[in-house]
């Protein structure tokens, strides 16, 4: 029997020499039906007429605007199944891969047929790297009726969560390959997110149509190493995304009754915002987020957004009311 065909997809923006690091390690992979795209989001740094030369075996698709990376992928995506793929393989641009983790991933999804989509282990910094590996992801749990998700970086629990709830196993987007009949199913990525909770979102639309999310605990992605985002560090576009598609998440899956999960999206990123106090893009990113979210607005980030005044004010109210808000003062 042939094996399976699968197509992987690796977005870049402005990103060159961590691309280069995860297409040499996507080249390394010992499966032997994988072809390879890798989508630039108009990138302005030349990385991709460098990729071009670097990797000429990878077909590269080239974008005039950037699309984030729900739009940059979701063309590819469906070129790759009008090209017969079987597996869709979507690769953050910055993990790295083992050789064998493509076949274990297959592997995984080809002994069942109820699972949609899989994932391997999500380590932190490099896949190849030596000693015991930090895990940066284990597993996730969803309840969505009662508005909360949860996420591990312990194996033994990510395994247990998989084993007694597999109607409510979640996966993360770092290295997510995906079944056709799934995507045929549930269609493709929604645009509205551009970036950031849309896996969680493809995760449970998955769950909905009838589909499992596995974790094949047998195979390990490396992740890079992030900045601290939780005192500000990051790109603006992050902590506006995030805050902003929290919000969006369970406003799409709960409707009214999102009140909860979104209260406490609110707190949660009220107290990031406090901590952001000496970075005033990354407070206002945050701000802005949380009042497109409210305003159920999505599509790409745009740096001119701002919270106006009158709920600015209130909302830095409620944040002061609580207790831990208090706690934090006081220390």
């Amino acid at each position: 029997m042939r094996p399976p065909r699968v197509t992987a997809i690796v977005l870049n923006w402005q990103a060159l020499a961590e691309t280069q690091v995860c297409l040499a390690s996507l080249r390394a992979q010992d499966f032997p039906a994988l072809s390879c795209v890798v989508v630039d989001n108009a990138s302005t740094d030349g990385s991709a007429a460098a990729l071009r030369a670097a990797f000429p075996d990878m077909a590269l698709r080239c974008n005039d605007k950037n699309l984030g990376y729900t739009g940059g992928n979701n063309p590819a995506i469906a070129a790759a199944l009008a090209d017969g793929a079987d597996y869709v393989w979507l690769l953050n641009n910055d993990a790295t891969v083992a050789p064998d983790v493509l076949g274990r991933l297959v592997a995984a999804a080809e002994a069942d047929p109820r699972i949609g989509m899989v994932s391997p282990l999500i380590g932190r910094g490099d896949a190849g790297g030596g000693g015991a590996p930090g895990y940066e992801f284990a597993g996730g749990l969803i309840d969505a009726a009662r508005g909360i998700c949860r996420m591990t970086d312990d194996p033994a629990r990510g395994r247990s969560w998989q084993e007694r709830h597999p109607d409510r196993f979640m996966l993360t987007g770092t290295a997510l390959l995906l079944r056709r009949a799934l995507i045929e199913r549930i269609g493709l990525l929604d645009d509205r997110f551009f970036a950031y909770w849309e896996d969680t979102d493809y995760a449970l639309r998955g769950l909905a149509a009838g589909f499992r999310n596995h974790l094949a605990f047998d195979a390990l992605a490396g992740h890079g190493p992030k900045p601290d985002r939780a005192m500000g560090l990051a790109r603006p576009h992050y902590y506006y995304l995030m805050a902003r598609n929290e919000i969006l998440f369970w406003r799409k899956h709960l409707g009214a009754g999102a009140m909860r999960p979104v209260f406490w999206t609110l707190r949660r990123q009220l107290l990031l915002a406090a901590q952001c106090r000496h970075n005033r893009v990354a407070r206002d990113s945050i701000m802005a987020g949380l009042w497109d979210g409210l305003l159920n607005r999505g599509g790409a980030y745009d740096p001119a957004r701002r919270m106006p005044a009158l709920p600015r004010v209130l909302l830095a109210a409620l944040h002061a009311a609580t207790p831990r808000a208090a706690a934090a003062r006081a220390r």
